[in-house]
């Protein structure tokens, strides 16, 4: 009769009695290059898996009509957008800037200055529309700086335009 050894897992012949038993290092690389084999058959199976059943994408979140008072802020919001776009392409505006504490905008000192009163309201206001969505309910404070030393030339709080 014949009997089968294996040479992996069978034990080091030791000096005696008290000794650890201790496998072979060949075992070890055989355990090793098992468990990337197996590794790599369950990467395999699921790459094979995911192009036979892709998973759809997510739906795309339908918006329900707008009411009345939406529409409003919507179109309010499209007209400060389109004039303050105006504003910077031909007017003072050379920079517009989302601070921590207000909207900063860099204009052109000498053309600011040469505006009237009610054309600076106008424009603070706008760019106040723009960034609080279209939302009358609502102001933005808006401060006014020189583009050349960014020297303050106005505060618009919400209510009140002061001039530097």
């Amino acid at each position: 009769m014949m009997w089968w050894r294996c040479n992996m897992c069978a034990p080091a012949r030791s000096a005696g009695p008290n000794q650890a038993i201790r496998f072979r290092r060949s075992g070890r690389r055989v355990a090793v290059s098992g468990a990337i084999g197996m590794l790599l058959a369950v990467i395999a199976t699921s790459a094979a898996t995911a192009q036979t059943n892709p998973v759809p994408p997510p739906p795309t979140p339908q918006l329900g009509p707008m009411n009345q008072e939406q529409l409003e802020m919507a179109a309010r919001y499209e007209e400060c957008r389109r004039k303050l776009q105006e504003e910077r392409t031909g007017g003072p505006i050379t920079a517009l800037r989302f601070g921590s504490t207000a909207i900063e905008i860099d204009v052109d000192g000498a053309r600011w200055k040469a505006m009237s009163f009610d054309d600076r309201l106008a424009l603070v206001q706008n760019i106040s529309c723009y960034a609080v969505a279209g939302n009358p309910r609502l102001n933005a404070r808006v401060q006014v700086l020189d583009h050349l030393d960014q020297q303050k030339l106005g505060y618009y709080d919400g209510a009140v335009l002061k001039l530097q």
